[in-house]
């Protein structure tokens, strides 16, 4: 199987490409997963063994993400383990090491890399660069202890040696990684918004619910849900949503997201008329009921089909825009809310410096002059998107 980027592996047992078209492609998406899996183990077992330069370039894009998630998060709880017996300056060499290997791979971007390796290397600057920070932030606080609030609301991965699995924790949450290849299509900048909105995520999902990520454009509603479902390995499906779709077109979308065990990210959801989003109501009550009581097959739009529990459904809105629906109150108590804002722009552009190579970036004065040059254009949003074309 090889991605878009020209990344791609081998599976480890042949699928005849023969018969029915709905038989053989759920065969390679089954066995996808199982040699993803399987590749996933490997990689993870590596690590310790290998030098992570070598290790980086050797492993696939999503093996090297979830694998160093894997080591951040064993190596933080082992700093934890330090210090309660008695070593308080654990949690501050990790810290350093973290520093270390951050220096090393801007050293790597600035050498002779293939294409592939430098998206690779890239994209974990990015997620290397937000567990610095919050290993930081432990020193800054005096965080002593696995079971305190800011390790526990922290995205964690787990390989469990019991299950034999990949899984994420945040919170009371307990998430197994979907194994969906994505190739090598990046990461968003994390931010604490970003984290804010992963948290209320996770927790919705957790009881079944739905996310609703509201605010203004470009501040990272739509982005920020295709970025947890990456980091679940998870395919997340976005469909902009207007006044031409109605139920039925709703209820078949449902009926596929729920079959192949994908997100659906409704965009503008709140634009889809009033009529529409009661039936809407109750056919995504129904998936949550079947969701909730960890059914395997149940009945949607008059025929029994086939539950996959990693579906799950969010919706974006922009509150307060012309031609916008207020969605009505049992709809709302279907979706886990959380309010978007401007996001850090500064922060966000000296990481995405930081992971092209560049060891220290300070942008204020760039960020400043494209915003004030942006602002002579008076129908321009002044968001994520106009940040990254004015970098570009």
């Amino acid at each position: 199987m090889t991605s878009s980027e020209g990344e791609g592996f081998t599976f480890r047992t042949v699928v005849p490409v023969e018969g029915p078209v709905e038989s053989w492609m759920t065969g390679v998406e089954a066995e996808m997963r199982r040699t993803l899996s399987t590749v996933m183990k490997e990689g993870v077992w590596n690590y310790a063994k290998t030098p992570r330069n070598k290790w980086i370039v050797d492993c696939l894009g999503m093996v090297t993400l979830a694998g160093s998630q894997v080591w951040w998060t064993w190596e933080t709880e082992d700093s934890f383990r330090r210090v309660r017996e008695g070593d308080k300056h654990a949690m501050k060499a990790y810290a350093n090491k973290l520093t270390d290997q951050l220096s090393q791979l801007t050293g790597m971007v600035r050498g002779e890399l293939t294409g592939e390796a430098r998206r690779k290397v890239n994209t974990l600057i990015i997620t290397d660069v937000h567990g610095r920070d919050i290993i930081d932030t432990f020193v800054r606080d005096s965080v002593m202890n696995a079971r305190e609030f800011a390790w526990e609301s922290q995205l964690r991965f787990y390989w469990d040696k019991d299950m034999d699995d990949l899984n994420m924790r945040q919170c009371t949450g307990l998430f197994r990684y979907g194994y969906e290849y994505m190739g090598l299509n990046g990461r968003l900048v994390i931010t604490a918004l970003t984290d804010r909105c992963y948290m209320t995520l996770t927790t919705a999902m957790t009881y079944r619910l739905g996310g609703a990520p509201a605010g203004p454009a470009g501040t990272g509603k739509t982005e920020t849900v295709k970025d947890l479902a990456k980091a679940m390995g998870v395919q997340c499906v976005v469909f902009n949503c207007g006044e031409g779709l109605d139920y039925k077109a709703m209820g078949n979308i449902f009926s596929g997201l729920v079959q192949c065990g994908a997100w659906g990210c409704f965009d503008e959801f709140n634009r889809i008329e009033a009529e529409v989003l009661s039936v809407v109501s109750s056919q995504i009550r129904q998936i949550q009921e079947a969701l909730k009581n960890d059914m395997s097959r149940f009945q949607f739009e008059g025929r029994e089909i086939r539950l996959d529990p990693r579906a799950g459904i969010f919706i974006t809105m922009n509150p307060g825009y012309a031609g916008r629906t207020e969605l009505p109150d049992n709809l709302k108590a279907l979706f886990r809310p959380v309010t978007m804002v401007v996001p850090d722009m500064e922060q966000i552009c000296e990481i995405m410096l930081f992971s092209e190579g560049f060891d220290s970036a300070k942008v204020s004065g760039f960020y400043l002059l494209s915003r004030r040059d942006r602002a002579i254009a008076t129908y321009d949003e002044h968001g994520l998107q106009a940040s990254g074309h004015a970098g570009c």
